[in-house]
């Protein structure tokens, strides 16, 4: 069955939208694949998990009270188990993440 396209105007920062029509350019990527991809995942985000690869969404996943970070709803691993020095990298890559939403899921 095929999907409903809604047409939408936003406003983009000139630099930011120059910036990346070059990247999308050569990596084939329409604009609309990257917005329509982006509120795909904002709506309904997922993780995979660092310990078993599981892919889950955030709105089934448990936070651990002890390190703040969502359980795999699999192995129910989270950044306890981790050393310092890879709990620090996981940590570090959550905030890009966070950057890319703009704020927290949970």
């Amino acid at each position: 069955m095929a999907k409903t396209k809604v047409k939408v105007t936003i406003a983009i920062d000139e630099e930011v939208l120059k910036k990346s029509e070059k990247n999308l350019s050569e990596k084939n990527i329409p604009r609309s694949r990257i917005i329509e991809s982006f509120l795909s995942y904002v709506s309904d985000p997922h993780l995979y998990c660092f310990s078993c690869g599981e892919k889950f969404l955030v709105s089934k996943a448990d936070v651990c009270s002890k390190c703040s970070f969502v359980k795999c709803v699999k192995c129910k691993n989270c950044s306890c188990k981790l050393t310092e020095q890879t709990s620090n990298a996981v940590f570090q890559m959550r905030k890009v993440y966070e950057d890319l939403i703009g704020g927290r899921v949970k």
